[in-house]
């Protein structure tokens, strides 16, 4: 095992046990559930994935990354949803939904954003940008509490903070596909390196 790969299955492990190990305490208020639960899952399954001969298989019936970035939309829109939210922090089966879901959606994400071209993931992840900033201002101007498990304030500065975490996410990953362009000479049409 290299040491960048070592480096990896560390930071993913330790992703995967804080947001396992800490979820009494991130799940105690909506914005470290939904900003920080939710992505150390997903980051974790990114982190770990890397098994060659599952992205063959992968890429097989996920031509483009289509299969996986639509997955990717309808998982990240079901957890926005304060019930399933809510939920998931008081049946262990749903809990164990979350974790799977996201962790599976993680470890799938690296080989998707790989066949997929710029157009593609220009398009998937503006949508994602575009609901995520869609619920956290819906969140904000809710005056009404929209689950028992949190409250109207929690509500508002977890909507703050999605807007906020879209818009970094938007920047970043128009950042990348630029310097992905400019490092390989390659058009938007052209699938960056993974």
């Amino acid at each position: 095992m290299t040491g960048s790969r070592t480096m990896r299955v560390v930071t993913g492990s330790l992703c995967l046990l804080a947001a396992a190990l800490a979820h009494q305490w991130l799940e105690a208020t909506m914005l470290r559930h939904m900003l920080l639960q939710l992505p150390c899952s997903a980051a974790a399954g990114w982190l770990l994935s890397g098994n060659p001969r599952w992205r063959q298989r992968a890429a097989a019936f996920d031509r483009h990354g289509l299969s996986v970035f639509t997955a990717a939309l309808f998982v990240s829109a079901y957890w926005m949803i304060p019930r399933a939210l809510e939920r998931s922090t008081t049946d262990a089966l749903a809990e164990t939904l979350k974790f799977g879901t996201l962790f599976a959606l993680g470890a799938a994400l690296p080989g998707a954003m790989a066949r997929a071209n710029g157009i593609i993931q220009i398009f998937f992840i503006g949508n994602f940008c575009a609901m995520t900033a869609v619920v956290g201002m819906l969140y904000q101007d809710q005056s009404t509490q929209l689950c028992n498990a949190y409250l109207v304030d929690d509500q508002a500065a977890t909507g703050i903070g999605l807007v906020l975490a879209s818009g970094a996410l938007a920047i970043w990953c128009c950042l990348r596909l630029a310097m992905s362009r400019s490092a390989h000479g390659c058009d938007a049409r052209s699938p960056p390196a993974p």
